[in-house]
């Protein structure tokens, strides 16, 4: 079997199992990314969404089997296999329409992940010489920062508005913070995989890391997918997520990067280039017309009567 087309169905089941995230978590109680221990309490309750749990450990494991005979630039292609299945799930599933700016977005994501690929000097049926013994050290500088920044991200940077009028997230917050969450988990399976292969010992380190940065990373996710859309959602987790591996494959692994010039512009263009999707989402959905009005018509009040208090001062006599 062609080591692409396992990776080309890990990612179209990586998409079914977030669908079944999603389904699983309109069902729940209110969610919160701040209450971790409490969400993975309700999320295992519900056997739907253990059933995407399930799927997404298959499609773990198929990406792993990739992995093996691939580099991990060279599976990233795949991506395009499963943005096609999620913009047709959610356009015609849950009724979401991409905009302008979100579009661009997306083109960027795909045409960056395509630059990482061409940016290879080997075939893509070339299984790549990686190192499977990382130091348990290695493994902790890449394990702390993956578990410390998304809790910094919701803790003190990403706490949800409240009022009336408050404006909802799309979901790139959500998105980098579980995709931090999963490429940790990615590249910790891929650690256990690589140890099997060489048989270099069981790998207990990379299978909790595995097991935590993973479980964490599906907890925030559902969050997400319980208040925004899942365009948003998916893209920018698995962006985030897959941006995660290939610099964490690279310390741990020795994953090979091109040495000339040109390929290694095209490497970095290429991982710069969803990084630059990713800010470009919008961080908020838009505003329904009426409560913009509203918006609109407070400001111009507010803005005036500023405007008539300073007059007021300027006019007003000086006290001797």
């Amino acid at each position: 079997m062609q080591p692409v087309l396992p990776a080309c169905a890990a990612q179209a089941v990586y998409v079914v199992a977030f669908v079944l995230f999603r389904s699983a978590s309109a069902g729940m109680a209110p969610l919160s990314g701040r209450r971790p221990v409490l969400v993975m309490a309700e999320v295992s309750r519900s056997p739907r969404w253990l059933l995407g749990l399930l799927l997404l450990g298959a499609g773990f494991a198929l990406g792993d089997t990739a992995l093996l005979r691939l580099p991990v630039a060279a599976s990233l292609p795949a991506f395009g296999v499963a943005l096609a299945l999620l913009l047709g799930i959610a356009a015609g599933r849950l009724g979401e329409r991409p905009t302008v700016r979100e579009w661009l977005a997306l083109a960027l994501t795909v045409a960056g992940m395509a630059a990482v690929s061409f940016s290879m000097a080997q075939g893509l049926t070339s299984a790549p010489a990686r190192q499977g013994d990382p130091a348990a050290w290695q493994l902790g500088l890449v394990a702390a920062p993956s578990v410390l920044l998304p809790g910094w991200l919701f803790c003190t940077r990403d706490r949800t508005s409240q009022g009336r009028h408050a404006r909802r997230q799309t979901g790139v917050a959500y998105g980098m913070g579980a995709g931090i969450f999963l490429g940790a988990a990615e590249a910790a399976g891929l650690g256990f995989a690589l140890r099997l292969a060489h048989h270099t010992g069981p790998g207990i380190v990379e299978a909790v890391l595995f097991v935590v940065a993973g479980g964490l990373g599906l907890g925030l996710a559902t969050v997400g997918l319980q208040h925004c859309r899942m365009i948003v959602l998916v893209t920018v987790t698995t962006v985030t997520a897959k941006i995660h591996l290939l610099i964490a494959a690279t310390w741990l692994y020795a994953e090979p990067w091109p040495t000339a010039p040109v390929p290694l512009a095209t490497r970095l263009a290429g991982a710069l280039l969803p990084a630059l999707a990713v800010v470009l989402f919008p961080r908020h959905e838009p505003l329904p017309p009426r409560i913009a009005r509203h918006r609109q018509v407070r400001d111009a009040q507010s803005a005036s009567s500023r405007s008539w208090t300073s007059q007021q001062r300027g006019e007003a006599p000086v006290q001797s």
